[in-house]
């Protein structure tokens, strides 16, 4: 039985966002509390001593890092590995195996064909498959026959469990060890105060469109009284903004309802950002969310084409993503639009189309993203068959600093030309600047913005 368990967010030469399945450079300048291991620590910390080493919040070199490592001397190193991040990874994580210690890895890059992914790498021991859930603790007890959801290696070779991916149905998460995530140079630039924490209601997502990881985790929700004892906990830690990084906030209606008037019950006067689709978004639960706290949204817009979203099965059209729009700036909520350039069907047409459909919609903010065949993933399997890549393709960021595949009409640097006319277009018009510059709550929101905007403009 290991006694100490470090988490470990591993060293790297860029600002990389590991988290949720999900690994890119960061746009501009920010980066959240890794969520996998942030999640995993409340349970962890319940049997056993838990430390904790971001070695990217903390910008700690590999040097520094093995030297923290070995003064902590862990029995388990559980680390997250990124798909945008792989050639550095996986050399430091060799060198952290040593006789006794196991090795367990959670990311994006280890969620398709996990067996044969960790066949090739013997110095780790195993591979979370869902950290909201048990299995970490059955795995380190040597309770195999009631893990559902790790790849791990046994003395007879290497074991895979295939969960049914949940639909709809309950869990309950310890409170995270919120304390152990205390560097100050985690930011976000939606929220309001550099006191902020990050907070998962709910895991994966019932959506099936068809680019993204999170349609491939099924999804559960936590019961709203274990979500406000959370909130009661980062209120006494002093923490004054949440960032909800639930893949889509409201997903049941009640639910939301219900835990909006929670926390305007608590007086918890916490302000939070979060997630969410056009086609959730209805007055009742705009108003509820607004009242308990709501001052930004962020949608996945994606594309201007109807064609695009039916394609990648997003279930709504431009109606609904206007009306979405035009309700949150009723309840002075402000919106941010996510988009998608470089999907197979993308053409400069359609990208032009997306970009004049940006400023009609009159948001705050936007994110230019391009599209990436993502391990596991519906697209993946597309763009190979469609020779866009090749099966073999495993380092890819979904930032856009790199672009992983050409469409059908776009080679790679017409997209990454479109992504840089997007910034341009929507960032540099005078009358968004102005307004933008109106719009800031404070000087901290001042700082964090300028700090932002100017990074997201020096890259292009």
């Amino acid at each position: 039985m290991p006694d100490k368990i470090l988490l470990l967010n591993p060293p790297g030469k860029k600002l990389y966002v590991r988290d949720y399945y999900c690994s890119k450079i960061s746009k501009s300048n920010y980066l959240f509390h890794p969520v996998d291991l942030l999640m995993l620590s409340g349970r962890l910390a319940e049997r056993y001593e838990v430390r904790l080493i971001d070695a990217i919040a903390d910008r700690i070199d590999d040097a520094s890092c093995l030297t923290m490592i070995d003064a902590i001397s862990p029995d388990v190193i559980i680390s997250l590995i990124g798909a945008v991040s792989l050639d550095e990874d996986l050399p430091f994580i060799k060198r952290l195996a040593k006789d006794g210690r196991r090795i367990v890895v959670s990311g994006d890059i280890s969620l398709e064909n996990t067996e044969k992914w960790l066949d090739g790498y013997p110095f780790i021991d195993a591979v979370i498959l869902d950290f909201t859930s048990d299995d970490i603790i059955h795995y380190l007890k040597g309770n195999h026959s009631a893990i559902s959801g790790m790849v791990y290696r046994t003395v007879k070779g290497i074991s895979k469990t295939n969960p049914a991916r949940p639909k709809n149905e309950a869990f309950f998460l310890p409170i995270p060890r919120h304390d152990l995530f205390s560097s100050k140079n985690y930011r976000f630039p939606f929220v309001r105060h550099k006191r902020f924490a990050t907070v998962l209601t709910d895991y994966g997502c019932p959506f099936r469109c068809s680019f993204c990881v999170m349609s491939t985790l099924g999804y559960r929700y936590r019961e709203v009284e274990n979500v406000i004892e959370e909130l009661k906990t980062l209120k006494r830690l002093g923490k004054k903004e949440i960032f909800f990084i639930d893949q889509t906030f409201g997903i049941n209606k009640k639910r939301i309802l219900d835990l909006c008037q929670r926390m305007k019950e608590e007086g918890f006067n916490l302000g939070w950002v979060c997630y969410s689709r056009v086609d959730l978004v209805v007055e009742e639960v705009i108003k509820g969310m607004k009242e308990a706290g709501c001052h930004t949204i962020i949608f996945g817009v994606e594309s201007a084409s109807e064609e695009i979203l039916k394609k990648y099965q997003k279930g709504y059209n431009k109606t609904q993503i206007r009306d979405a729009f035009r309700l949150c700036k009723k309840y002075n909520i402000r919106t941010v639009a996510t988009f998608i350039l470089g999907l197979p069907e993308e053409t400069e047409e359609t990208a032009n189309e997306t970009i004049e459909f940006l400023k009609e919609l009159d948001c705050d903010f936007a994110s230019f993203n391009v599209a990436v065949p993502r391990m596991n993933t519906p697209l993946r399997q597309k763009a190979i068959r469609e020779g866009l890549i090749t099966s073999d393709l495993e380092i890819m960021d979904q930032g856009g600093a790199s672009i992983a595949m050409p469409t059908r009409h776009l080679t790679m640097e017409q997209v990454q030309d479109l992504k840089k006319k997007a910034i341009r277009g929507f960032y540099l018009r005078p009358s968004y600047l102005w307004r933008r510059l109106k719009g800031v709550s404070s000087l901290y929101e001042l700082k964090e913005q300028v700090s932002e905007g100017l990074t997201l403009l020096k890259g292009i």
